[in-house]
């Protein structure tokens, strides 16, 4: 297309050369009392010379003016180029922990940098490594006010910036408070979710987590896996948290309907219950639940659980043996039913199988806290000491239990060696439950 335009323009510029040489024509310009006459092809080469020095003044003129405006673009450029290798050696120089020489770089040209929020946080978080927490919180602040911190990505990245900072610092009120802001100018957005998570999580504000928790779900934010860890130990810290048995009720009902199946939140329930005294709303619970799963807590705690009916709930009990004739906690519980029934050869017969599986230190302490209450205190000593040997592998706290039980043990000392009490004991052990140190402890 273009070649075949140069061929047009050529052709035309030859017809009218050749019109001019055979017929070159005149350019008559008159003005009293003056006249010019001239040949046309004179007239257009002088014209054409004439639009030639006149567009070379007007562009002189104009880069005369120009100068000044490109003078400072140049400069311009040129701080801004300095502005970005300060950053450059500034980020380096946090990176090598030379802190001072990098807050120095990073503050330097700030009016020229294009990036003046990446400088300023970096400063912020080099003055938290200092310990000076209002030197930082003035370096976000003059974040948040630059131009370009407007835009929802910068003043996001600041707020985000700000509260990992606070964490860090230990300050989990305020750090809670920027992550509450975050969500809510931006409630879908995923860092903002998990930052409310992690915090709510820490500060135990459990009716507030299992909210943010479900809007996690709705936006995937999550792994299921650990979306579900999270939701039961929601769950369970609320109802732990009660403070009475209208709290406690109150928050069983607002929880999502699926975590009514959830064993582990079941057991804290039923804890609750327990706590407030009722033992047969738990009962039946359990019992209920125990019928589609299997839960080794709850099956734990319907051994702790004093109905109007215990022959009834040692009955129940008897009928999970079929499935689980060896379980260890189904062995302790059946053992403080058969406690609560007066059935003393029955509840040894279980205590002493668990003690068998090696896998409980209850179980010890069980036993040792029934032989000494049938007067069997040589025993009683020896699974003392087993127990207590046991825990040492388990943690601090199994061993509080066995000191608790050595210590109530010593206090009854006294009155076990008295003259007459073995003669007394044995008159009595066929018809009278075992002693109060006993039964306070297993409640």
């Amino acid at each position: 297309m273009r070649f075949l335009l140069l061929l047009f323009l050529a052709l035309a510029a030859g017809i009218a050369l050749t019109i001019f040489v055979e017929n070159p024509g005149y350019v008559l310009i008159t003005r009293e009392p003056w006249s010019v006459e001239t040949s046309l092809t004179l007239f257009a080469i002088g014209l054409f010379i004439t639009f030639v020095i006149f567009y070379l003044l007007v562009r002189l003129l104009n880069n005369l003016f120009s100068t000044p405006g490109k003078v400072r673009r140049w400069q311009d450029r040129r701080h801004r180029d300095h502005a970005i290798e300060d950053t450059r050696k500034g980020l380096a120089e946090t990176i090598n922990g030379n802190w001072a020489q990098a807050e120095k770089l990073l503050t330097r040209r700030l009016q020229d940098s294009p990036q003046a929020e990446i400088n300023l946080l970096a400063t912020a978080w080099i003055a938290q490594q200092k310990d000076e927490y209002q030197k930082r919180d003035d370096y976000i602040a003059e974040a948040s006010k630059l131009d370009g911190a407007s835009t929802e990505i910068t003043e996001m990245a600041i707020g985000h910036s700000q509260c990992a900072l606070q964490q860090q610092a230990g300050q989990t009120e305020q750090a809670l408070a920027t992550a509450r802001q975050l969500h809510e100018k931006s409630p879908a957005n995923p860092a903002a979710i998990k930052s409310l998570i992690r915090l709510l999580t820490e500060t135990e504000q459990w009716q507030e987590l299992l909210s943010i928790l479900a809007l996690a779900s709705r936006h995937h934010v999550l792994p299921e896996s650990e979306l579900i860890t999270l939701e039961t130990q929601a769950a369970t810290g609320l109802l732990a948290s009660s403070k009475n048995i209208s709290e406690l009720e109150q928050n069983w009902k607002v929880l999502p309907k699926k975590a009514h199946k959830d064993a582990a939140i079941i057991t804290s329930y039923c804890r609750g219950l327990k706590e407030f005294n009722r033992h047969q709303e738990a009962e039946t619970l359990i019992r209920n639940t125990l019928k589609h799963q299997w839960s080794e807590e709850l099956v734990e705690l319907y051994g702790q659980l004093e109905t109007a009916d215990p022959g009834s709930q040692l009955k129940q009990a008897e009928a999970w043996l079929s499935e689980h004739p060896t379980n260890t906690q189904l062995m302790l519980c059946m053992g403080r039913l058969a406690m609560l029934n007066q059935l003393w050869g029955m509840a040894r017969s279980f205590f002493e199988v668990a003690v068998q599986n090696g896998d409980s230190n209850d179980a010890f302490l069980e036993l040792a806290w029934l032989l000494e209450s049938l007067n069997e205190s040589d025993s009683a000593l020896q699974f003392y000491k087993r127990g207590l040997e046991n825990s040492l592998g388990r943690g601090e706290q199994d061993l509080s239990i066995s000191a608790k039980s050595r210590l109530d043990r010593k206090s009854n000392d006294e009155e076990i060696n008295a003259p007459g009490y073995k003669h007394k004991l044995d008159r009595q052990q066929e018809t009278q439950p075992p002693s109060l140190a006993y039964s306070n402890e297993s409640k």
